[in-house]
């Protein structure tokens, strides 16, 4: 006898116990690398043999250990700056985290005080330019007075005003530039200063 199409067995659910989920992490290991101790005594050991063999006179080994060297420090550095799991790989990424800091705020230094001195220093060769010229006018303004030169003695008054008013404007220049220089090395400061707390 033939089973209908549609038909189907009847079957008992059974009842499973709760149990909690169980989580697991994944971790990039970096080429299957053993741990990062291992790593960071190798680079040490390739750079006490670099100098030693540069003491010794055998450059070309030196130099390539030395480079060994660079490349197992670095890796060791990223994988301590992720991973952060034992006590050298804390310190170790601390120190890359503070000289990254302290490279950035170099950087910004020097650029905001290369700038701003630029600009400072041709402002001050701008304002001894028109201090020279100013000079020269009043000496003229003199001459014109003494003479009775009304007309001459007030153009000459205005242009005196008006580089007056020009070196002002250098100075004030001068001391933005250095303003915002300062801004600027004062900003990148806070970002690698230690963060203190203040009990209220």
């Amino acid at each position: 006898m033939s089973r209908p199409e549609h038909d189907t067995d009847s079957f008992e659910v059974v009842e499973l116990d709760a149990s909690p989920p169980e989580y697991a992490v994944s971790e990039r290991r970096t080429f299957g690398l053993a741990p990062t101790s291992f790593v960071a005594a190798l680079a040490g050991a390739c750079l006490l043999a670099a100098i030693v063999l540069f003491a010794l006179g055998s450059a070309v080994v030196a130099i390539l250990l030395l480079a060994a060297a660079i490349i197992l420090a670095a890796l060791f550095i990223e994988q301590a700056h992720r991973r952060r799991g034992s006590r050298l790989d804390r310190v170790a990424a601390g120190a890359f985290d503070s000289s990254r800091g302290f490279a950035v705020l170099a950087a910004t230094s020097v650029r905001a005080w290369s700038g701003a001195g630029r600009e400072v220093s041709a402002l001050r060769l701008e304002a001894k330019r028109l201090a020279r010229e100013r000079s020269k006018v009043q000496y003229a303004l003199g001459g014109a007075a003494a003479a009775g030169d009304t007309a001459e003695t007030e153009r000459l008054r205005s242009r005196m005003h008006e580089l007056d008013a020009r070196i002002a404007a250098c100075a004030r220049r001068a001391e933005a530039a250095v303003g915002d220089a300062r801004k600027r090395t004062a900003h990148e400061r806070l970002s690698v200063s230690s963060t203190q707390i203040r009990r209220p």
